[in-house]
């Protein structure tokens, strides 16, 4: 029986991404994002996540996004552990596979990226599928899963995120 590993988060990103390249030419983004949420008695809780891209995906986020933009993910859960001056150490990463560009650093919307991760072919409006996704069609610039509803201060419509009562 196979199972489900899958992480999906919505928030800012606290720093600017750091991009690395293998000795291969893999480009290697790693980047955090932070979530929050309020608690009953009005106290903001923040949690950090530690994000790794690779390939086009890492290069696109690089490019487009710093601190303070936010950034929708959807990824996997990476367990680690690492010896670092005779103690071993942990860590978690969510291994970045789809990503949508949602905002500037200053709240306002900007145009979204949908990108799956991987070594697909770039569609007729810039998108890029994965090779081992299920096809989902032309997924370009203003592209993602929602479709018909319009965000205020955002043009476009049908290919715009909606608008909702989500506390983010």
């Amino acid at each position: 029986m196979a199972g489900v590993n899958k992480a999906i988060i919505l928030g800012r990103l606290g720093q600017n991404p750091e991009i690395s390249y293998t000795q291969s030419g893999l480009a290697v983004c790693k980047f955090s994002i932070a979530t929050s949420r309020k608690q009953k008695n009005g106290q903001e809780v923040t949690q950090w996540h530690r994000c790794t891209a690779f390939d086009k995906a890492g290069e696109l986020i690089t490019k487009y996004v710093s601190k303070g933009h936010m950034l929708y993910i959807e990824g996997e859960i990476n367990y680690s552990q690492y010896e670092k001056d005779g103690v071993t150490r942990y860590s978690t990463d969510i291994i970045v596979n789809q990503f949508n560009f949602i905002s500037s650093g200053d709240g306002r919307q900007g145009g979204n990226q949908n990108t799956q991760q991987g070594g697909g072919q770039q569609g007729n409006q810039g998108g890029y599928q994965s090779g081992n996704a299920p096809s989902q069609g032309n997924q370009g610039p203003n592209s993602n899963n929602f479709q018909g509803q319009t965000s205020p201060g955002m043009t476009g419509g049908q290919d715009s995120i909606p608008d909702d009562d989500i506390p983010f």
